[in-house]
């Protein structure tokens, strides 16, 4: 017959009950991290059975260790060689501490089940830098809780069901009796746990504790994000420090390999009177939506009309935010790193870009986004970067116009910016960012039942963006300053693909980049380099203006005939760089993966052969080392330090 005293035997095991309280937290940790696989699996549809397994086995190393991370308190405070460790109160406070600091990190695993598919990669500490720098996004978080709904259910639910489980596991609370046994074998554990919780903080005996670049290791660079659980990525991305000097070359054969600084002599048959360049960034238009490239649905009737009279490319975007899109666009700046440059620790940087050099020139320059000033940090980075002025939604006339969430609506406010550039004396320069394709993918309710609808909320945004486009630029033909304008239209990235072509490393950063000029009815038919990259866009419009004076530019311009064309980016971890055949992943200066991208567009065979890899590699080591050093020096403007 068990007496009251054998039933408690288990629970007055302190030990026993620590280990099955880890478990229950080390399943919602894990469980929560592979709902991105579960919630995103067309992302990873070339993806075998085995190399999902293989990710999600690896993954429990990362696992482990934020679980060691943020169980410490709960761990020394139950090992601990001292009577009171069974105190209620001091219990209570133990249990309450975890159970709060563990429902925080599974809800930023939920939340980086919705957040990836457009970014394609776990939220790093940038991500608070990003809240408040970003003064809309407290309006536009609700919109997306009540849009993922089952998101935020099922992580209700779960952090319900690990409350309930971890509080079901109870502890006897007698004041354990204290002698030299008592201390021996308490003391004993006591170091073996703090042993084994530095052990799992470091995620192994090896040299270095495991960081976030690790993930790739074991897996593919794609898999990455479903080895990493996102409290790992946020912990390990704190306080991240700049860039590392970079060695690969004496300076004398780097600048044969990559020199950044740049001059160009003028391109022939350019009509002499055309002096103004207006750029427009279109949020979040990726290469998928617009018929002109995909031959199939179009919701962009207007640009695919256009673009057939342009110079146009599907181009290679350098970064995955908007915040990361405007420094490539306009300064040929673009993101090797998780920080993005104006949240990043060399913001305060001297730069220039287009309008700085336009400038000199005697231009009028000026940007514009209907959204609320200070916005990421858009009107700092305009100023910074030579801008004249700014036009942001306090300079905007009518807030009758405000769409509620993000800033006016894309139809007024291009409107707006063709009146606006209709006063400005010539020359000019402009550059717009719109906004209406942006989440949550609100249209005006008069054009709710005539846009087209596709398989994503997007593309009926999209729909209206390109009509807004559409109304300005008959709007602009009207006016004295359109037959004197190269346009530049492009994006700041993409958004979350539906295609599977269009969810991997190469179609998650493919875009358009068209140049189009009423006036040079040539200018659709310049043959010129491939691949094309945001960051060549201040070039190619340098050069396209018959601009001579030496620039800074980590691009090239389209119109130089390069030979050796190529873009760069960074994708999970990883520089990725294409050539105008192959695309090479690299991490830590070692080749990972090599896909010939035109032909493979999913991305489904790596390659990788050390003879064909070896030239893009020399390439991307030159350009880190130009890009790092060049940060860390502050030496971002030709003018002032060639």
């Amino acid at each position: 017959m068990q007496t009251k005293e054998s039933k408690n035997i288990f629970k007055a095991n302190v030990y026993s009950v620590l280990v099955i309280r880890l478990i229950i937290l080390l399943f919602f940790l894990s469980f929560s991290r592979f709902c991105l696989y579960i919630f995103n699996s067309s992302i990873f549809s070339t993806v075998s059975f085995f190399q999902l397994l293989q990710a999600f086995l690896y993954g429990l190393r990362f696992d482990l260790s934020v679980l060691s991370m943020l169980a410490s308190i709960l761990i020394i405070g139950n090992a601990l060689p001292l009577g009171f460790r069974r105190n209620p109160i001091y219990q209570n406070i133990l249990n309450a501490i975890s159970l709060i600091v563990f429902s925080i990190a599974v809800i930023f695993n939920y939340i980086d089940v919705v957040y990836f598919r457009f970014t394609l990669k776990r939220i790093t500490f940038d991500i608070f830098h990003y809240i408040k720098a970003n003064g809309g996004f407290l309006d536009v978080a609700p919109g997306f809780i009540i849009d993922f709904w089952y998101i935020s259910v099922l992580a209700v639910f779960s952090i319900t069901l690990m409350v309930f489980l971890f509080t079901r596991i109870r502890l006897n609370r007698k004041i354990e009796k204290t002698g030299w046994r008592f201390y021996s074998w308490s003391g004993m554990l006591f170091i073996i746990s703090i042993a084994l919780t530095v052990l799992g903080i470091r995620g192994g005996v090896q040299l270095k504790p495991i960081n976030i670049v690790d993930s790739g290791l074991r897996v593919p660079a794609q898999l990455s994000p479903l080895v990493l659980n996102t409290p790992f990525t946020i912990i390990k991305s704190y306080g991240q420090q700049g860039f590392t000097p970079k060695h690969y070359f004496t300076e004398k054969k780097l600048k044969k390999l990559f020199n950044p600084v740049h001059s160009y002599k003028p391109i022939n048959s350019v009509p002499d009177d055309i002096d103004n360049v207006v750029i427009l960034i279109l949020e979040s238009f990726s290469a998928e939506h617009i018929g002109y490239f995909t031959h199939g649905k179009s919701f962009t009737p207007f640009l695919d009309s256009l673009f057939m009279h342009s110079l146009v490319f599907k181009g290679i975007a350098n970064g995955k935010r908007s915040i990361e899109g405007i420094p490539a666009v306009l300064s040929s700046l673009p993101t090797l790193s998780d920080n993005s440059f104006l949240n990043g620790p060399y913001a305060a940087n001297q730069i220039e870009g287009l309008a700085d050099i336009l400038n000199t020139k005697y231009y009028h320059t000026a940007f514009f986004h209907g959204g609320k000033n200070g916005t990421m940090s858009f009107d700092a980075y305009a100023y910074a970067s030579g801008f004249q002025e700014y036009y942001g939604l306090n300079e905007y006339p009518n807030k009758d116009d405000y769409d509620g969430h993000w800033g006016i609506w894309d139809e007024q406010y291009l409107q707006y910016f063709a009146r606006k550039l209709d006063k400005f004396e010539r020359p000019f320069f402009a550059a717009l960012f719109t906004l209406s394709s942006h989440h949550p993918y609100k249209v005006p309710k008069k054009y709710e039942d005539n846009l087209p609808e596709g398989k994503l909320p997007i593309q009926k945004a999209i729909a209206y963006a390109d009509l807004a486009l559409k109304k300005f630029f008959e709007t602009a033909q009207n006016m004295d300053w359109y037959q004197h304008t190269l346009f530049v239209i492009t994006a700041d990235h993409t958004s979350e693909g539906s295609q599977v072509a269009y969810q991997n490393a190469y179609g998650q950063f493919s875009i358009p980049i068209a140049f189009f000029a009423p006036a040079d009815s040539l200018l659709k038919t310049r043959s010129s380099q491939s691949p094309v990259q945001q960051i060549d866009i201040f070039p190619s419009v340098m050069q396209y203006l018959g601009i001579e004076d030496s620039v800074l530019c980590f691009g090239n311009s389209i119109f130089n005939n390069n030979p050796h064309p190529f873009a760069v980016n960074h994708f999970n971890h990883q520089i990725q760089i294409f050539d105008s055949t192959y695309l090479l992943q690299v991490q830590s200066g070692e080749s990972k993966a090599l896909y010939q991208y035109k032909l493979d567009s999913l991305l489904k065979d790596n390659i990788l052969k050390e003879e064909i890899a070896k030239n893009l590699l020399i390439l991307q080591k030159a350009f880190i080392q130009q890009y790092n050093n060049r940060m860390i020096r502050n030496n971002l403007k030709a003018i002032r330090n060639e």
